[in-house]
């Protein structure tokens, strides 16, 4: 424990060379000043634990705790430290977008053990910054790994990372790496590819994550030997958190066709065991298909688990709901479309507005005798009199106003859970309810695995997170989408039309020839809800065109389309088309 006076007196040293730390990388560059912590209770209160200092990217921001710098005999390195925690604002990883590009790529090449990522990440931006600070800079940053180094808690994979330095910057063996009972030929030539690839990446970083944690696997993959390395790494983790709190990252659900093609063992690369390109296209493109196992549209995005997993060590606070709200939705982006409308005559008044001059040639019961008289004793046309100009209170003669449009979603237990596995279903409905919001209607959404449970958006909604949140959820309970659910939006006729969309299967039929306890048969209530609800009807069956003809007529001569799919695939095909045919306009 250091008494305040040190403390005190290490905090002016470091305010003081704040503003050379930030020289080192840009004289325009604005930075706010770091958050100084004077004890490790205020450090833990801005969210550093284990390491001296921590960047955050969502609000810019480096933190310092001084008592642990005093603690770790680096007082002396402000201008080092302070440099090397700016580097991660403006060199690497910068942003959180491109942080998260870099764990992906990451997580690509820790097959298993993508749980290690961000540690990964984080190392290998040490590396580029370190590397820039000391060679270019010439700032003292092998000194303090000096001055952090304890031999007691030496491992394999720290006398890795002291290596790699000693190979990147000239040093003798041991200087570093000082404990020679670790060091090994194994260890040597590691150490030596790491170092030339951080020299190689080092104006395109982005691109050699992959291959950095390749050559990390080794020493990474076993959790016993993991767990020893991280105690001893953990003192240098500054930005694995560095995204804690961020808001959503558009633009990651899709697959990284090129990252994944980067990801090669550069020992094997070294010996020339790897065959190129064509081998590596060959296993992960071939056949249309990719080993990423791509999922949605042209195979092209990444699975909703790996999506979560990903997002989470992005933003290890982010809401799992809130992700998979916006994963459904950037896949569907592309994809919406206007949607229809009915038009009717619009009733408008004539509203005065301003005035002009009244000419001689203009009626004369436009003349405003009021304004005139006030504008001038003398009426003069052309120079004196006026007239009023008129405006209607509307801006269009013909107002636009979209159907609303009820999603129903069998969820019942043959469904998969949209969490863990892609649904093409969830899609549809994401599709055909994001373009309903965006053309100005409400949309009802209502998941239905039956008998069994429900799941609905309090009626008609224009909220976008409440339907998706909807859309998104599970049952896996009952057999059928229940055909008791439209009920309640239609028993009634509603004050606005509507369409309604109901994916399915055959179970359905067994759902309307099922026994109501009521007068009234669930046919019956298929009948009156579609002709209550004033749009068009559609049942989307996942079945052979030839199944159940006698009950398919029935529903057709009560007004409802039936659309068929036999891949689930098809029914992106099918929200496409739905809403071109029964919703758009020109």
């Amino acid at each position: 424990m250091h008494n305040q006076f040190e403390i005190e007196k290490t905090l002016a040293l470091w305010k003081s060379l704040w503003p050379q730390a930030k020289l080192e990388w840009n004289p325009l560059l604005r930075l706010q000043e770091p958050i100084w912590c004077l004890s490790h209770q205020e450090a833990k209160e801005e969210g550093l634990t284990g390491s001296f200092a921590m960047i955050r990217l969502t609000d810019h921001r480096i933190v310092i705790n001084l008592e642990e710098i005093l603690e770790r005999h680096i007082e002396g390195y402000a201008l080092e430290v302070l440099a090397h925690e700016i580097g991660h604002h403006i060199f690497t990883p910068a942003n959180l977008y491109d942080n998260a590009i870099l764990l992906n790529r990451i997580r690509f090449g820790l097959p298993g053990i993508e749980n290690r990522a961000p540690m990964v990440s984080n190392l290998y931006a040490d590396f580029l910054i370190n590397d820039k600070l000391q060679r270019v800079n010439k700032l003292s940053m092998s000194e303090v790994y000096k001055a952090i180094n304890t031999e007691d808690t030496f491992t394999e994979f720290w006398t890795l990372m002291m290596r790699t330095y000693e190979y990147l910057w000239r040093l003798n063996r041991g200087e570093l790496a000082t404990k020679l009972s670790l060091h090994s030929k194994k260890i040597d030539a590691d150490a030596s590819l790491l170092a030339s690839l951080i020299r190689s990446y080092s104006k395109d970083w982005i691109h050699g994550g992959g291959r950095f944690a390749v050559m990390l696997y080794p020493y990474l993959m076993e959790d016993q030997t993991f767990n020893e390395a991280r105690k001893k790494i953990l003192v240098l983790l500054d930005a694995e958190d560095a995204g804690l709190g961020a808001m959503d990252i558009s633009g990651m659900t899709e697959l990284d066709l090129e990252g994944y093609d980067e990801i090669i063992d550069m020992r094997k690369e070294a010996l020339g065991l790897v065959d190129g390109d064509a081998e590596k296209k060959e296993d992960s493109l071939g056949s249309g298909q990719n080993k990423l196992g791509g999922h949605g549209p042209r195979n092209g995005y990444m699975g909703p688990g790996n999506y979560i997993d990903l997002m989470k060590q992005v933003n290890p606070k982010a809401d799992e709901q809130r992700l998979i709200n916006a994963y459904y939705k950037e896949i569907a982006l592309p994809h919406l479309i206007d949607f229809p409308i009915e038009t009717s005559e619009n009733v408008s008044l004539n509203l005065p507005e301003g005035l002009e001059t009244w000419d001689i040639g203009d009626a004369i019961e436009e003349v405003d005798w009021l304004q005139s008289a006030i504008q001038s004793p003398s009426l003069i046309p052309g120079l004196t009199m006026q007239k009023r100009t008129y405006g209607s209170d509307s801006d269009n003669e013909v107002s636009e106003s979209p159907l609303n449009v009820y999603i129903g979603i069998d969820c019942s237990g043959s469904m998969m859970n949209p969490k863990h596995n892609f649904s093409w279903p969830v899609l549809a409905a994401t599709i055909i309810g994001l373009s309903a919001l965006r053309a100005g209607a409400s949309v009802m959404g209502c998941l239905s695995g039956e008998p069994g449970s429900y799941l609905e958006t309090n009626g008609f909604i224009t909220d976008e997170t409440d339907l998706l949140t909807t859309l998104t959820s599970y049952l896996g309970t009952g057999y059928a989408y229940g055909i008791e659910r439209l009920r309640k939006p239609f028993e009634e006729k509603p004050n606005k039309k509507s369409h309604i969309v109901i994916v399915t299967d055959n179970d359905i039929f067994s759902m309307l020839e099922s026994d109501t306890e009521t007068e009234q048969t669930h046919w019956e209530l298929a009948e009156i809800t579609l002709k209550n609800a004033g749009g068009h009807g559609t049942m989307v069956l996942h079945s052979q065109p030839d199944y159940n003809k006698d009950l398919v007529i029935r529903l057709h001569k009560m007004g409802w389309n039936m659309y068929y799919v036999t891949n689930e695939a098809e029914l992106l095909k099918f929200a496409l088309e739905f809403s071109q045919q029964n919703y758009a306009y020109v």
